[in-house]
């Protein structure tokens, strides 16, 4: 069965810009080698000498088939790729079904 979700991905435990760019390019070919490179826009933020990566789903969900097998695959990798840049990388992951999450919020679920 496809979903449409939507994807916010964040990358912490980062000590410095270039770990930050180098966590990116990581977090990139992921999403380059599912074919999400149109879908998932990348970056890199600092706030309070704090560095991230950001992954988010622009205004349209991205429609995956299988997300129950395609989740756990993905954030593994996701996670795989920022630890080889360090070992403190943390991955955070959420993938929302927006059908289920609009039904939930119009009340006809």
């Amino acid at each position: 069965m496809s979903v449409n979700i939507r994807i916010e991905l964040d990358v912490s435990g980062l000590s410095s810009r270039e770990q930050a760019d180098e966590a990116r390019r990581a977090v990139q070919d992921v999403i380059d080698d599912d074919g999400l490179q149109h879908e998932v826009a990348v970056s890199t933020s600092e706030r309070d000498g704090r560095f991230m990566v950001l992954g988010r789903t622009g205004s349209f969900p991205v429609v995956i088939s299988g997300v129950s097998r395609w989740e756990p695959e993905f954030r593994a990798r996701v996670e795989a790729a920022a630890e080889k840049v360090t070992v403190s990388a943390k991955v955070r992951l959420s993938c929302t079904d927006v059908d289920l999450e609009r039904a939930l919020e119009e009340g006809t679920l």
